[in-house]
Parts: structure tokens; C-alpha cells; sequence
């Protein structure tokens, strides 16, 4: 049994591409199910070298020529909006984009 084959039976992990628009960077993980979004912050900066301090990350997904915003403070697997895209896409990419945070 090869590692797609694990994945694709263990349904609490998903692959995931996470795109940064503004590093011009992407990220492919299996990111497990029952994480909420805005948890990622921390691995994001670990992975990509950059401080996300005073940042508010919002995670998009892209439905034509729309941008639908997923809740962050949500896993994936309580995405209403993920669950009608999953069934038009054979995978999941989320687009992340960082606002500033006031103080």
C-alpha cells in the first residue's frame, strides 16, 4: 500500500495546497480534519520563515470567479462551503491572504 492509498483511506487527514498570493509561495500538506484554520498561523511561520505577529490570516477558496471566505476559527470538516467545492474539485486549494491586526 503506498502513502496515497493511506491517505485516501484514513479520512481524518486531507491534502490541502495552501497558495500565499503575496509570497508568491505555496504549501501541500495533509492537514487533519478536525484542526481549526487560524492553528496553522504557527506552521505557516515555522514553514515559510516569516513573522505572521499581529496578523489576521484569511483563508479563501475559489469557485470560478469567486472568492468564498471559509471561517478560521473552524476545521475543515465544519466548512459548509467546503463541502459543495469538494464535490466539484477533485482536490481542495485554499488561498491565504494576511490582513493587519489592530493593537
Amino acid at each position: 500500500m503506498n502513502k496515497n492509498q493511506v491517505i485516501q483511506i484514513n479520512s481524518e487527514y486531507e491534502r490541502i495546497k495552501f497558495t500565499f498570493p503575496v509570497l508568491e509561495k505555496f504549501i501541500i500538506m495533509d492537514l487533519n480534519n478536525k484542526i481549526a484554520l487560524e492553528d496553522l498561523k504557527f506552521t505557516f511561520t515555522n514553514i515559510l520563515k516569516v513573522d505572521l505577529f499581529a496578523k489576521k490570516l484569511s483563508f479563501l477558496i475559489k469557485k470560478g470567479f469567486l472568492q468564498i471566505e471559509l471561517n478560521s476559527q473552524q476545521s475543515l470538516k465544519g466548512q459548509i462551503a467546503l463541502e459543495n467545492y469538494k464535490k466539484e474539485q477533485a482536490h481542495i486549494e485554499v488561498i491565504v491572504k494576511f490582513f493587519e491586526e489592530g493593537a
